[in-house]
């Protein structure tokens, strides 16, 4: 068999049935300093030890069927993200998040998971807004003045190259901090595949147009509060999405 026509029966696998949990979780600690890829590899690992069905990608080199609903930054801690993992038969929900929080490690955990139909949408495509806390001395006043701004100019680099970005649009909505630190502020920024702004740059901004410290904002804690979907304000927390139910093609 030529190796064109052996690639070809490989995009031509039957569709496996995914049963899904949609869980959400939450990390601080030392694993805030993990990479998207490592965070990857730690759910994975821990899966596997828990000896959890999970479904396999199909082709050369199968993967854990795990979808993140938006890549967290190293340094970031979370109250609430989200993933998808996919299973090759139904499961309970507290079963599933009890056996996967016995085999991961301290700081990141399992809040609560749910079983949801296979989505047609994928996790990833339905986060819109993200909901941030900044901690550091002088932090609420820099944003406030970030937020009177008209352009907001960082520098981004995407695969190699610098290219000048108005971050200011992508800030929605800013407020003090639920308890009342005056050195936190917490916000909306838009999130998503089509419109996303990393904390890192918001951070740059403040120095830059705002007369914030740069090792100061550097060094800020950066927490992410929770994903949402929808257009702001009227957005829903992911884990509250319903659900379009995947329709395999006949």
């Amino acid at each position: 068999m030529l190796q064109s026509e052996r690639e070809k029966m490989m995009t031509m696998q039957e569709h496996q049935t995914a049963f899904v949990q949609r869980a959400s979780f939450s990390r601080e600690g030392s694993t805030v300093f993990l990479g998207h890829l490592d965070l990857m590899t730690c759910f994975e690992r821990a899966a596997r030890r828990a000896e959890l069905p999970i479904l396999y990608s199909q082709g050369y080199n199968p993967r854990p069927m795990m979808v993140f609903a938006l890549p967290l930054g190293v340094g970031i801690e979370t109250r609430c993200d989200y993933l998808d993992v996919s299973l090759n038969c139904p499961y309970d929900a507290d079963r599933f998040t009890e056996e996967l929080n016995e085999f991961l490690p301290e700081g990141l955990r399992i809040l609560k998971s749910k079983a949801i139909p296979e989505p047609k949408d994928s996790i990833m495509s339905i986060v819109t807004t993200a909901a941030y806390r900044f901690e550091a001395k002088g932090i609420r006043e820099a944003m406030g003045k970030a937020m009177q701004q008209d352009e907001l100019i960082v520098t981004k680099i995407a695969k190699g190259k610098e290219k000048q970005t108005d971050i200011r649009p992508l800030l929605i909505s800013l407020s003090q901090a639920s308890d009342g630190d005056p050195d936190s502020v917490e916000f909306y920024a838009f999130a998503g595949s089509e419109r996303n702004v990393r904390p890192d740059l918001i951070l740059s901004s403040l120095s830059k147009y705002c007369g914030m410290d740069p090792a100061t904002a550097e060094n800020a804690r950066v927490i992410r509060l929770g994903l949402f979907s929808g257009e702001y304000p009227r957005i829903t927390p992911i884990d509250e999405v319903e659900v379009r139910p995947f329709q395999p093609q006949k």
